[in-house]
């Protein structure tokens, strides 16, 4: 009987786990988590893949002179996979200028606006459909979704701000499956508030 009662509670218990919605078990990868970061701070442009460095990615901006300054980003994702932070470094041949760092809630979206152009961005005019597929700038907003502290490794004052707004450009093919990708993360894992009253 024990062992009758116990096969039937494992059958159960398969049951239930079966039945549970796909959404709930099959979270973002970690990788899948800085991706969607990455696209919306506007890194990994040109189709450029990131250093792994331990729990980190590292992004370099391109350049073409040698002796140009170059951006040095560093990625990482909290233990909050909805909030990550990025360490930026402006490199000179030979020096460091300036040391910023930015973080970032995706939770904190509470307005997502989609528009067909740069210039009806701009203007904020003609907005279209987030899901339509003339959508090519997107702006989200929601207060403390980005803010930045800026360190000048030359000795000057430090400076820290936050910003309400990170614009999302989805202008080629390639732009628009990572775009699409880091929003489905903010709507159905970040559960970000603009996405709760649609």
């Amino acid at each position: 009987m024990r062992l009758r009662t116990g096969t039937i509670s494992l059958a159960l218990a398969l049951i239930a786990a079966a039945l549970q919605p796909a959404r709930a078990r099959e979270a973002p990868s970690d990788a899948d988590m800085r991706a969607a970061h990455a696209a919306l701070l506007g890194l990994a442009q040109d189709g450029t893949l990131p250093e792994r460095d331990e729990m980190a990615d590292v992004y370099y901006s391109i350049v073409d002179n040698p002796e140009a300054p170059r951006l040095v980003t560093r990625l990482e994702v909290s233990g909050a996979p909805c909030r990550a932070r990025a360490t930026s470094a402006l490199q000179f041949p030979g020096k460091w200028a300036v040391l910023t760092l930015d973080r970032i809630d995706l939770a904190r979206v509470t307005r997502v606006t989609a528009y067909a152009s740069v210039d009806d961005m701009i203007a904020e005019a003609n907005p279209v459909p987030l899901d339509s597929p003339a959508a090519r700038q997107v702006v989200l907003t929601g207060e403390g979704l980005f803010c930045s502290s800026r360190l000048s490794l030359s000795g000057g004052a430090s400076r820290d701000s936050c910003a309400d707004r990170l614009d999302l450009s989805m202008m080629d093919e390639e732009q628009q499956v990572r775009g699409r990708s880091a929003l489905a993360i903010v709507a159905d894992f970040c559960k970000a508030p603009a996405f709760r009253k649609r």
